[in-house]
Parts: C-alpha cells; sequence; structure tokens
C-alpha cells in the first residue's frame, strides 16, 4: 500500500511537467502607423506627419456604410448560405470534437463489462487431472480391500457456466504532459479554425460587394450604350435618307454605320459582363442552381449613387492588423505546434497507467448479487518504450519541423496584412483621383459634342468632328463608370485589408 503511496505522490508532483517549447512570437520589424505616401502634386492629402484628429469607428459590417439595402441583403444572404462558409463551420465543429476527444485523455476511462460463459476444458489440460487420478486410485484400492467389484470411474463434471459483471477503470497518469500538450493543442487548433472562419466570412463579404459593383458598373455601361447605340442608329437612319436626297457624301454615311456596329459589339460585351456578375453573385450567395442558371439579382442603388465611404484616416496604429482573423488563425496555429512538440517529447518516457475493477462473479446466475460474489482488482503498468529504431525521434523532428513552418507561416501572414494594406491604399487613392478626372472629362467632352453637332449643322465642321467627339464622349463616359466601380471596390479592399474596420 505504502508503495502505491508513493507512486501517486510521484504523480501529482510531477503533475506541472512539460516538454513543450517556450512560445516565443516571431520578431518582425513593424511600422508604428500607416502612412499615405502623398504625391507632390497632392499635398492637401493627409501624410503620416498629419497631427491626430477623431475620426468615426468603422463597423465590423463595414458594407453598411455604402447605404444599400440590397447590398445588405445580399452579404447577408451570403453569410447564411454561402457553400464556403458552411465548409469552414464544419471545420470549426471538427475541431471543436477534437478538443473535446483530446480533453478526454486528461480522465480516467471508465467501462461496464458483463459476460455468461460456459465451458469444458480439456482433462489433458484440466488444473484438476492429478486430484482426479488420484481419488480414482484410492477407490480402487477400497474396493480390493474391501473384495467389492471395482467401482465404475466417477470424476468430478469439468462443465460450468461463469457469470459476471463490473465496472472496469483504466487512467494514464499524465505526469510527462503528453494528455496536457495535446488538449492544448487542439484549444489553440479550434481557435484557429474559428479566426480562419471570421477571415472566411470577411472574405466572402468582400466579394459580394466586388461583384455587386461590377454588376451595377455592367448596368450602368449597358445603359449608357444602349442610349449612345439609339442615338447613333437614328443619326445613321438621317444621314442614309441625306445620301439619298444628295445631301451628304457615302463617307459619313459608312462613318455613321461604323458607330453603329462598334457600339453593338460594346454593348454585347456589357451584356456578358453582366450575366457573369450576376451569376458570380448568385453563387456567393448559395443559391440553387436553377437559381445561378436562369435567376436574376435584384439591384438597389445605381453605381453613382453610391457613396465612395470610408476613406482610411492617417496615422491609424499598425496594431490595427494584430486582429487580422488570418492572422490571428496563423498565431494560434502557431501555438498549437509548440503543444504538440511537447506532446511528441513525451514519448520518450515511461507512460505508468492505473487500472481496477469492482463487480460480482458466479456459477449461478441466481446467486450473482449474492454478497460472497463480489470481486475487485487493482493495479498498476509501466510502459517505458527503450527502442523503436527512430520512430519516437522521428515524431519528435516531424513536430519541430511543422512548428518551424507554422512560424514561417505566421510571418508571411504579417508580410501579407501590410502588402495587402500597401496596395489596398494605392488603390483606394488612385482610383478616386483617376475617377475624378474622368468625370471631369466625360463633362467636358459632353459640352464638346453638343458644340460640334452645332457646328456641323451649321456648316462649319465636317462630320467627322461630330464623329470623333461623340466617341470621344462614349469613352470617357465608359472610363468614368470602369474607374468608379474600381474605386468603391478599392474601398471594399481596404476594409477587407485592416479586417473587417477599425476604432
Amino acid at each position: 500500500m505504502r508503495t502505491w503511496t508513493l507512486w501517486l505522490l510521484l504523480a501529482f508532483l510531477a503533475a506541472g511537467c512539460s516538454f513543450a517549447p517556450e512560445y516565443r512570437q516571431p520578431r518582425q520589424e513593424i511600422p508604428d502607423s500607416w502612412c499615405q505616401p502623398v504625391p507632390a502634386r497632392r499635398p492637401s492629402l493627409p501624410d503620416c506627419a498629419a497631427p491626430e484628429v477623431e475620426y468615426a469607428s468603422l463597423s465590423r459590417q463595414w458594407w453598411k456604410r455604402f447605404r444599400d439595402a440590397r447590398l445588405d441583403a445580399l452579404v447577408a444572404q451570403a453569410l447564411a448560405h454561402n457553400r464556403d462558409i458552411e465548409q469552414g463551420l464544419a471545420r470549426v465543429d471538427k475541431a471543436r470534437a477534437a478538443l473535446l476527444a483530446a480533453r478526454g485523455g486528461l480522465f480516467p476511462e471508465f467501462t461496464a463489462r458483463g459476460s455468461g460463459v460456459r465451458s469444458r476444458p480439456s482433462l489433458r489440460t484440466s488444473e484438476t487431472k492429478g486430484l482426479e487420478q488420484e481419488l480414482g486410485g484410492l477407490d480402487r484400492r477400497v474396493s480390493r480391500l474391501e473384495g467389492q467389484p471395482m467401482p465404475a470411474s466417477s470424476a468430478p463434471s469439468r462443465t460450468g457456466t461463469v457469470w459476471s459483471g463490473s465496472v472496469q477503470a483504466a487512467w494514464e497518469l499524465d505526469i510527462w504532459g503528453r494528455w496536457r500538450n495535446t488538449a492544448s493543442a487542439a484549444r489553440q487548433g479550434l481557435l484557429s479554425a474559428e479566426e480562419a472562419q471570421k477571415a472566411l466570412e470577411l472574405s466572402v463579404a468582400g466579394q459580394v460587394c466586388a461583384a455587386y459593383f461590377e454588376l451595377l458598373n455592367a448596368d450602368a455601361q449597358a445603359a449608357l450604350t444602349e442610349k449612345t447605340l439609339e442615338a447613333r442608329r437614328k443619326a445613321a437612319e438621317l444621314y442614309e435618307r441625306q445620301y439619298a436626297a444628295g445631301s451628304v457624301d457615302e463617307l459619313d454615311v459608312l462613318n455613321a454605320r461604323t458607330q453603329v456596329d462598334t457600339l453593338q459589339d460594346s454593348l454585347a460585351q456589357a451584356m456578358m459582363r453582366r450575366e457573369q456578375a450576376e451569376s458570380a453573385l448568385l453563387l456567393l450567395t448559395g443559391a440553387e442552381p436553377a437559381a445561378i442558371y436562369a435567376g436574376r439579382v435584384e439591384r438597389g442603388a445605381s453605381l453613382t449613387e453610391l457613396p465612395a465611404v470610408p476613406q482610411l484616416p492617417p496615422g491609424l496604429p499598425s496594431e490595427l492588423l494584430a486582429r487580422r482573423p488570418d492572422i490571428v488563425s496563423a498565431e494560434a496555429a502557431l501555438r498549437a505546434a509548440h503543444f504538440q512538440v511537447g506532446a511528441a517529447r513525451a514519448a520518450f518516457f515511461p507512460s505508468i497507467s492505473l487500472t481496477g475493477a469492482l463487480g460480482v462473479e458466479s456459477t449461478e446466475l441466481g446467486s450473482l448479487f449474492s454478497g460472497d460474489s463480489q470481486a475487485w482488482s487493482f493495479g498498476g503498468a509501466v510502459s517505458w518504450p527503450l527502442l523503436t529504431f527512430g520512430r519516437t525521434l522521428g515524431s519528435v523532428r516531424q513536430s519541430e519541423a511543422a512548428m518551424r513552418e507554422a512560424a514561417a507561416a505566421y510571418e508571411k501572414a504579417v508580410q501579407q496584412a501590410f502588402r495587402d494594406v500597401r496596395n489596398a491604399l494605392a488603390a483606394q487613392r488612385g482610383m478616386a483621383e483617376s475617377a475624378e478626372s474622368l468625370g471631369k472629362a466625360a463633362a467636358r467632352m459632353e459640352r464638346a459634342a453638343e458644340l460640334a453637332r452645332k457646328r456641323y449643322a451649321e456648316g462649319y465642321a465636317p462630320y467627322l468632328d461630330v464623329l470623333e467627339a461623340e466617341r470621344t464622349q462614349y469613352a470617357a463616359q465608359m472610363q468614368f463608370l470602369e474607374r468608379r466601380s474600381a474605386h468603391l471596390a478599392a474601398i471594399v479592399q481596404v476594409c477587407v485589408a485592416l479586417g473587417g474596420g477599425w476604432q
């Protein structure tokens, strides 16, 4: 009894033992705050040296800043029914189940058993064979002395039934931290899966917004092309009548018809982009295959009605990226890899387990639960791998290599985050300037086209001037719509790069 008490005492004293390496976050050179490099032509933009000011915080539901109820509904539908998100939720459930299984190793395992066995052992292997032979010989000697006939050989029956029932317990003492490290690794794995799910939701929301803006862009370009095409058709018909009357030459008619053919091609391209954007949105929102093939997406505000917000203010601390779900997920995976190393190293040391059983056992089913049918057992075992031919060492080295891989993955996630923010800021600034310039250019070309038509009607300019002015006006308007959509997509890119918003 004292021996088992000593073993238990040693087990509890070693309960805090762990061979997991100490976690240290990889060191990287990170700027203190976000800086917006300011072009020399735009000194009005705030730079890194701008004084600190108060900015409104951006909600986690950042897409609502565009104030489009239809866009809000599409994002909500995608977050509820997107199949990628459903796969991510399943991965979270799988990680949660793995944590539950890993925690089970910290506690004893209880098992209920019951059996009924009827058997007849061989006489050659029976433990009572010698006794049976001696009893038979004694009977024969007594018969000879008494002058009686030799009795028939009688031996006790070797056929019997044993009934039993018990509750058994087995517990592997976690002296070296194997199960604790396994449970900790599973806990970090669950955190990594949850954060990866958040990153996936953020990405899906960004994709929905970008696809929605592309759909509005295709709508606006198709509407502009249809309007321009209708005007060109009427002009071409007018020039054909004038040509028939001898008022204009054939070159004017050919140029007018060429404009119509070119616009018909542009319309076909715009309609194709609209179909592609619509099917992309339907897929993102988890629509059924029939709806993806033939469904339609309701629109809200037009492309030019959406507000170009939010803008990223200067001087935001770079610690914002620490809450990006993909970075948090990568760091949790790195912590899990540390714990896995500790669990693998514990295999070098002996495994100590305790077992016990308490139950009943009887040859008669009716007396199975009587007082003299009780049975119990208690014991322990020590298992120490002496020669595994590299299996244990290989497992440890494999877990250490996985830890280095996870560290590199975490560092890359941080690097990609800063690249994403830089690219998003550059796109937001560049597309805003481009959309502003093209908007002014489109307004000027609209005026130039009016003047060209007026000069042609008064006979001061050839029709080629009208065609060139209208072609330039149409191109400027189409480019403005393209830049407007790209500007809105760049704003989405900034929000996604910052992990969904800032405070």
